[in-house]
């Protein structure tokens, strides 16, 4: 199969927003953000002082639906999440920076049949997401999400997505099972036959919580970036030490301008594996001709 597709991949916090997408919830609702976190952290510890490992992603979303029971926040539905995520702000050049990308590689690439996807994969909430104004340029979006009630209330958690399960999607993507149901994720699946390569994936993310998904490109022939919120000294540091720890193969300014450092950074990698892709088919072609027709 022609395997000519690149994706960007993003985080959302941190990487696309300079804020969680949750406060554009505790803002709607006059809920103070640092008293909600500060409860998750307490039920994270209270857990833990009973030999439970409770995830932070899960103490958050229960938290939610503990306010809702409580009537700090109103009945909830997806819609209204969804809804919230237009509150959400973003970093400069958002959200123009995704289709400017894509259209300037695959009127660029047009003649080898070259595109380019955009996916998130995040632990915040996927309606939210939906809703921000990214949405409508994302091929997919890989993130928490909350099952209803007959009332169309979140009610329970569906799915929590943490760090570690993060890599899963890149393994989904990579594989296209994310189109194809029928392929088994966990199954023996030669590259050749594989949707997108490892070798084109680009994973831009902000800190820590990126290192599976960084490591798992790094391994295989992908590449990392690392961003940062140029307001704080903290952000700045931790991105300093991805790169550092060889962790990234760049960082920069969250700032997704056209000229920017960031956005030269993913477009220089971007045409890379185009040119890449672009050998490799050539390759393909000379072999052909050298091997001649089976007979």
């Amino acid at each position: 199969m022609p395997q000519n597709i690149i994706a960007l991949l993003y985080d959302f916090d941190s990487t696309l927003s300079p804020e969680c997408m949750q406060e554009a919830l505790f803002k709607k609702y006059n809920v103070d953000g640092n008293t909600f976190w500060a409860e998750k952290r307490g039920l994270m510890k209270n857990a833990e002082g009973k030999g439970v490992n409770y995830d932070t992603e899960c103490a958050y979303m229960n938290l939610i639906l503990r306010y809702i029971r409580e009537e700090k926040f109103p009945p909830l539905s997806n819609l209204e999440l969804r809804e919230l995520g237009k509150e959400v702000a973003l970093y400069p050049g958002l959200p123009d920076f995704l289709p400017n990308i894509k259209e300037k590689t695959e009127e660029k690439y047009d003649a080898e049949g070259i595109t380019l996807e955009h996916y998130v994969i995040s632990t915040g909430l996927t309606e939210m997401i939906k809703g921000s104004a990214v949405g409508e340029y994302l091929e997919e979006i890989f993130a928490s999400e909350y099952n209803t009630d007959g009332n169309g209330v979140i009610c329970e958690i569906a799915r929590a997505v943490g760090h570690t399960k993060k890599t899963e999607f890149l393994h989904l993507i990579n594989k296209g099972g994310n189109k194809d149901p029928s392929i088994d994720v966990n199954g023996i699946l030669p590259r050749e036959l594989r949707r997108i390569p490892f070798e084109n994936m680009v994973y831009i993310g902000d800190g820590p919580t990126d290192v599976p998904c960084f490591a798992t490109l790094n391994h295989r022939g992908g590449i990392s970036i690392g961003v940062y919120n140029p307001s704080s000294e903290d952000a700045f540091r931790k991105a300093y030490q991805l790169r550092e720890q060889k962790r990234v193969f760049s960082f920069g300014e969250a700032d997704y301008r056209e000229g920017s450092h960031t956005y030269r950074t993913i477009l220089h990698a971007v045409t890379g594996i185009a040119e890449r892709i672009i050998g490799e088919q050539d390759e393909t072609q000379r072999k052909g001709r050298r091997e001649g027709p089976r007979l």
